[in-house]
C-alpha cells in the first residue's frame, strides 16, 4: 500500500503542477491582449532671409576692408538660433577679376538667437581687395562682387 500512497502523491503533484502551469498560460494570455493608437508630427524647417544691406565701395588692392552689412530676417513665429553667417566671393561681372582678388575676414554674424518675427542687423566681417604683386588687376576696376551668405540655423 505504500507504493499506492506514494503514486498517489505523485499523481497529487503533477496534477497541481498542470493546474498551474495551465491556470498561468490562461492568466497570461487573457492579461496580455491591448490596441492602441498614436499620432507623431515632425517639426518643419526654421529658415531665415540674409541680405546685404547697403553698399561697398572704394575697395581697390591693398586698401582697407570695407564693412560688410547684412540683415537677417527671421519669419517664424518663435525664435531660432544661428551658430554663425559667413561670406564667401562667388564670382565678379568681370571674369578676369577673381574670387582670389578678395578676401573676408571673419564671420559677417558670429551667431545668436533671433526672436520671432524680428530683424537683426551684423556687420562683424570686412572685404578686402588684395594686392597681388606681380599680377595686373585692372580687370577689377568698377566690377560688382558677387557674395553668397551661409548660415546654420538651429531650431530651439
Amino acid at each position: 500500500m505504500k507504493r499506492n500512497t506514494r503514486n498517489s502523491y505523485v499523481l497529487m503533484a503533477a496534477g497541481a503542477a498542470a493546474l498551474l502551469l495551465g491556470g498561468g498560460v490562461a492568466f497570461a494570455f487573457w492579461t496580455s491582449s491591448g490596441t492602441g493608437t498614436g499620432t507623431a508630427a515632425a517639426a518643419t524647417t526654421e529658415s531665415v532671409d540674409i541680405t546685404q544691406s547697403g553698399s561697398i565701395t572704394d575697395l581697390y588692392p591693398g586698401g582697407p576692408g570695407r564693412t560688410i552689412s547684412i540683415d537677417i530676417a527671421n519669419a517664424n513665429d518663435s525664435a531660432v538660433t544661428i551658430d554663425e553667417v559667413t561670406a564667401v566671393v562667388d564670382g565678379t561681372s568681370n571674369p578676369g577679376c577673381t574670387d582670389a582678388d578678395f578676401a573676408i575676414s571673419g564671420p559677417v554674424y558670429a551667431g545668436g538667437t533671433i526672436a520671432g518675427n524680428a530683424t537683426v542687423t551684423a556687420t562683424d566681417a570686412t572685404i578686402s581687395m588684395l594686392d597681388r604683386a606681380g599680377v595686373n588687376q585692372d580687370a577689377c576696376k568698377g566690377v560688382t562682387i558677387d557674395l553668397v551668405f551661409n548660415a546654420s540655423v538651429i531650431t530651439p
